[in-house]
């Protein structure tokens, strides 16, 4: 029946339109879910021929770590499958585009940060660096939440952290962050998660969500989200930004999820801190190759900002050693 009902619903949008209309397929949700789940390869025999050229240019050897993440091909939004493939040193990202594939390889020690994002179901990671064609590049991989584990060895790899696991006590380092408990204890969870082995916490600082009035009805105040609520981590080794998902007017899906990004130190140029016209600050984050993130601050945040930020130009490369 359903068959029946898709056929008659596109002969009538070629009646009305004149145009084709892509192919229509029903799927129950446990079929819908599972198309959505991101797919580990053990070996080449498993990669989609359609990714057999692309295999020749990869590094003579074992095969690497292989993940292949799902298209979407929704109407509102698509994206394309991707092939991830990951060595030792450095990640490869195949599109699939129709009948041709590209590609983008990176350097683990090119690249700027990695952001991981879940929300819900909705998982993604978004590498952003200097690809081998040297130039600054992005690359997204988009996933459901529940194959979000297959991603940790590209995590490991860019994370500098991970090469290190002596020194700091891991238990210790984590309850530095035990001052969001009545403040913000989503987050305090998420940070003691980010920091991992032998990373030392130096210090952290809290924005909660910047709101403004946008009109008040029955002397109800309606307001909208300029900026979601985050916090950045400034370790020994990286700087770390969690904030919630920006999201649209109530949206309460904020609330159940995420946004991690990773900065090695060493792709720090610089850092700023600038006042805007509405009284907020904006801190930038300098990054190699001309790349950039911004986040804003409320300017009581102003004395404990140009601290945070005077022991961060103090870690970045070329800066004098700092006293310990």
């Amino acid at each position: 029946m359903l068959a029946a009902i898709g056929k008659n619903l596109k002969a009538a949008l070629r009646f009305v339109t004149g145009i084709w209309t892509p192919k229509l397929t029903f799927l129950t949700a446990d079929e819908q879910t599972r198309r959505s789940w991101a797919k580990l390869l053990k070996s080449y025999d498993e990669v989609p021929d359609v990714y057999q050229d692309f295999l020749k240019t990869l590094p003579d050897g074992a095969p690497p770590y292989m993940v292949l993440t799902p298209s979407y091909e929704g109407f509102i939004s698509r994206t394309n499958e991707r092939l991830f493939c990951s060595f030792s040193d450095m990640v490869f990202v195949a599109e699939k585009q129709r009948d041709v594939v590209t590609s983008t390889c990176y350097s683990f020690e090119d690249i700027n940060y990695v952001e991981v994002g879940t929300i819900l179901l909705k998982s993604w990671i978004k590498i952003s660096g200097v690809a081998s064609r040297g130039v600054l590049t992005s690359s997204t991989l988009r996933f459901n939440s529940v194959t979000e584990y297959m991603f940790a060895p590209l995590l490991q790899g860019i994370r500098p952290a991970a090469h290190d696991a002596g020194g700091a006590d891991l238990r210790a380092e984590r309850a530095k962050f035990e001052y969001l408990l009545k403040l913000n204890f989503k987050f305090m969870n998420y940070a003691r998660r980010s920091i991992l082995p032998g990373e030392r916490v130096l210090q952290s600082i809290l924005q909660p969500a910047i709101r403004v009035q946008i009109f008040r009805v029955f002397d109800l105040p309606f307001s909208r989200t300029i900026s979601p609520a985050h916090i950045t981590i400034l370790t020994d080794k990286e700087l770390i930004i969690i904030q919630d998902e920006p999201t649209k007017l109530w949206d309460k899906a904020v609330e159940y999820g995420g946004v991690w990004k990773y900065i090695p130190l060493n792709r720090i140029a610089s850092v700023s801190l600038a006042q805007r016209e509405d009284n907020l600050l904006v801190v930038s984050i300098h990054l190699l190759a001309d790349d950039r993130i911004d986040t804003l601050f409320a300017a009581s945040n102003e004395h404990a900002l140009r601290l945070f930020l005077e022991q961060v130009e103090g870690l970045l490369p070329g800066s004098a050693p700092q006293a310990a």
